[in-house]
């Protein structure tokens, strides 16, 4: 593989020039995640257009040299969007924005983080079905799914992407939207990147001018209050969709202290909106709420580059009782491991609205599965640290406390299969949740990659594989 690796480096750096680099030399270069900064490929290559793209996975598959594929680079797990010895292919060239003449959709290239699309679509009061970190890729933010504030009015992402241009495992150029290759277009719905390398992204726009959106964060003797306000949101979710929100629950290494804060949204320019008053009655330490665009919003999301990083999640259907269970969870595994230099914890408990459910059955229907009749709760357990020799300890603390929050919630009888696949840890199973649909994936994938390229033992291994 190494050979192979160094034979395809040496052919592209003939054929790319300056957009080819080697370890040596691109010392400025980085990625969000710390673990995947430390990783060496033989090569990156950054191509410029599909046709690129083409010929670089034609070489790859020609000399069976593994890659890794990277959009934003926003992914937490080693191999993912950085080639451990293979070449890893940055799109970040290809990020063009294109508007249609009549203004309702819009060509995304994969190279595009979502601040800088929603900044290209702003000066048209447009958006699209985005989300809420400035710097996150949209490949693999819509690839996953795409959770957005926008979701309770629109549905998911990828429930508003048209049609995908993609260059398939034998490196040909094909298009997949509801009319053409259908069954490629499913699979784009939720199967991850099992499929090939997508290289263009036609998306719904919808109108959207400035919005009011922002943080509060209280203490931590408000939590009790601020969960029941926040449940009271979560079952009038179907009567106000132009509201969102979420909670953060979070330890601060430096005080010693636990607080509490709400990302509250209403995209309309509304100064503290009627629905959240009961919600913003509870007095707050700080408070970034405002009206504004949405690019800046996104932009105050940003977590910086240079720290170690895993995610975790699970969905359960909305409890007051059962989120409160699993803050007390999340407290006692910080507890024991607290020390950990540059330990940064927090558990995001967000709504996903009944709508969003619904409108995963348009244009076909998506891959993932999900289905409940009231809305849902998904939790995402996100933090960072400093230093390799604390890996283990980290990832047995996400561990103990999906395991533990999942027997709180089947205990309750109200823990729902579908693992959000942009928020899983490595050793999590997203298609488990599928259902049926993870075997429509498989016989999928197996018609159009026969050789294996983007399975588990074949070249492009990074994130989730059905096979």
């Amino acid at each position: 593989m190494a050979t192979s690796c160094t034979r395809v480096c040496q052919e592209l750096s003939f054929r790319f020039g300056l957009a080819l680099h080697f370890p040596k030399d691109d010392i400025d270069w980085s990625i969000w995640d710390e673990k995947q900064r430390e990783v060496t490929p033989a090569c990156r290559v950054e191509p410029s257009s599909t046709a690129d793209v083409s010929e670089i996975l034609e070489l790859l598959t020609t000399h069976w040299c593994r890659f890794a594929v990277k959009g934003g680079g926003h992914a937490q797990a080693v191999d993912a969007s950085n080639s451990v010895g293979g070449v890893t292919i940055d799109l970040h060239r290809m990020d063009r924005v294109d508007i249609s003449q009549d203004r309702t959709r819009a060509n995304l290239g994969p190279g595009l983080v979502l601040g800088e699309a929603y900044s290209a679509l702003e000066p048209y009061n447009l958006t699209f079905v985005g989300g809420r970190v400035a710097d996150v890729g949209v490949p693999g933010f819509t690839l996953g799914g795409g959770i957005s504030n926008l979701s309770p009015q629109y549905g998911l992402a990828l429930d508003n992407v048209f049609e995908y241009e993609v260059v398939l495992p034998n490196a040909s150029i094909v298009t997949a939207s509801e009319g053409h290759n259908p069954d490629l277009y499913f699979a784009l719905r939720g199967g991850g990147n099992n499929f090939g390398i997508v290289t263009n992204f036609l998306v719904r726009l919808v109108p959207q001018g400035a919005l009011w959106s922002g943080e509060s964060i209280y203490d931590s003797e408000y939590t009790a209050t601020v969960i029941e306000r926040v449940h009271e949101l979560s079952t009038t979710l179907s009567e106000d969709t132009y509201m969102c929100f979420s909670s953060r629950y979070a330890y601060n290494q430096t005080a010693n202290e636990y607080t509490i804060g709400v990302m509250q949204a209403y995209y309309e320019p509304i100064d503290f909106p009627a629905v959240f008053e009961q919600l913003n009655s509870i007095p707050h330490r700080s408070s970034t709420l405002r009206v504004d665009r949405m690019s800046r919003f996104a932009a105050d999301a940003i977590s910086p580059h240079g720290s170690r990083r895993l995610y975790a999640t699970l969905t359960f259907e909305a409890s007051a009782i059962l989120h409160s269970r699993i803050l007390q969870i999340f407290q006692e595994e910080v507890e024991r491991v607290k020390s950990v230099q540059g330990f940064r914890p927090s558990v995001v408990t967000q709504a996903l609205h009944v709508n969003a459910i619904k409108a995963m059955r348009q244009r076909g229907g998506n891959s993932l599965g999900v289905e409940s009749a009231g809305p849902l709760n998904f939790v995402l357990l996100t933090f960072g640290w400093s230093n390799a020799e604390d890996d283990e300890a980290m990832s047995d603390f996400a561990d103990a406390w999906v395991s533990r929050s999942t027997e709180a919630a089947t205990e309750l009888g109200i823990l729902n299969p579908w693992i959000y696949i942009n928020y899983a840890k490595e050793n999590q199973d997203p298609f488990s949740g599928y259902g049926e649909n993870k075997h429509r994936l498989r016989r999928i994938q197996r018609q159009i990659d026969p050789r294996g390229v983007f399975t588990s033992m074949g070249l492009c291994r990074g994130s989730f594989k059905l096979l």
